[in-house]
């Protein structure tokens, strides 16, 4: 399928930075958490401010706002961009942000280092095409990568290593006969990955919208690389609080997911609502937010469907076992 004509529902979507800092995590959880019970006004509307990724991901999250489905749940949101989990995670812990989105890996790997966070919705999923994910998707110029095994050797950009992309990329290379160890992955901020493609620096690139529509426009293709190769809407991204802020604030975590599933369930049913909302928050050229893939975004899932993506996370060596999901999901 030609990544610049997708059709009216397209699914799939941008990137989130992956990879949890270890030490500012760890030093985080043990000097303790700064989050407190919410500012809350007269008329009991509470403030809270989320850490966001600029991706496409948080299109529900600005509609929202826009449409005033936070403000109907009394609920006054600020938004902060930050590059990734490895920032918003400890910012959440210390009280920066009440709520973050985050890649599940590095909330799982956050975990299993001791910091107190909470998951606390679905933030993303991944769509059901492996040729064809706006999240993540493995992009290349190169007419002598053909097929996944071509990739052996090779230089693949990764936004973060120790995260959800090297994750993608080394289950998928093991569905087809390679190991982990086969293919160079070296980090690279996603907006730079186009050019390196372009110029060589790389052989293929793990990209998401809109720059994967970008790649496409300067004749890049995909491998079936992608979070849909881990699993056709697997759920990869989430909301999350720190332990502390949920316990004391339950009511304002419940209006949160509530206002999160309304907001969701109206970028699912408006796309193109969703795809113009981009232009307020990201630089577009002209006419490029109406060409991308849309992740999904349906909110529900439990424990059962985002396992998958824990054990590819321990296949992968990034955590010892699964606890960490059990932990994450506990509140």
């Amino acid at each position: 399928m030609s990544l610049l004509h997708r059709d009216h529902h397209g699914r799939r979507s941008g990137r989130l930075a992956a990879g949890a800092a270890a030490a500012a995590l760890a030093l985080t959880a043990l000097s303790g958490c700064g989050s407190g019970s919410a500012e809350v006004s007269s008329d009991g509307t509470a403030e809270v401010k989320l850490g966001v990724i600029p991706i496409i991901d948080i299109a529900p999250v600005k509609l929202g706002i826009t449409k005033g489905v936070f403000a109907r749940h009394k609920l006054k949101v600020t938004t902060q961009d930050a590059q990734g989990g490895a920032a918003i995670v400890p910012a959440v812990v210390s009280g920066d942000f009440q709520f973050g989105y985050s890649n599940i890996v590095s909330l799982l790997v956050a975990r299993e280092k001791g910091v107190p966070v909470t998951m606390v919705s679905i933030g993303a999923r991944a769509s059901d095409d492996p040729m064809d994910d706006g999240s993540g998707q493995l992009m290349t110029r190169d007419a002598e990568i053909a097929k996944v095994a071509d990739l052996k050797g090779r230089k693949i950009a990764v936004n973060t290593l120790k995260g959800i992309n090297e994750v993608a990329v080394a289950s998928v290379l093991k569905k087809n006969g390679l190991q982990r160890g086969d293919a160079k992955l070296v980090e690279m901020p996603i907006p730079n990955m186009p050019a390196a493609l372009k110029n060589g620096q790389v052989d293929a690139a793990m990209l998401s919208e809109p720059f994967i529509t970008v790649a496409a426009g300067q004749g890049a293709k995909p491998l079936p690389v992608s979070y849909a190769g881990m699993g056709a809407n697997l759920p990869f991204a989430g909301w999350f609080a720190s332990k502390q802020y949920a316990a004391q604030n339950p009511d304002v975590v419940k209006r949160f997911t509530a206002a999160l599933k309304e907001s969701m369930a109206y970028a699912e049913a408006h796309p193109d609502e969703a795809r113009e909302a981009l232009n307020g928050y990201l630089k577009l050229e002209p006419g490029l937010s109406g060409k991308v893939t849309l992740p999904g975004w349906n909110p529900e899932a439990g424990k059962a469907e985002i396992a998958p993506l824990a054990q590819l996370t321990v296949d992968a060596g990034l955590i010892g076992g699964t606890r960490p999901l059990d932990e994450l999901l506990d509140r």
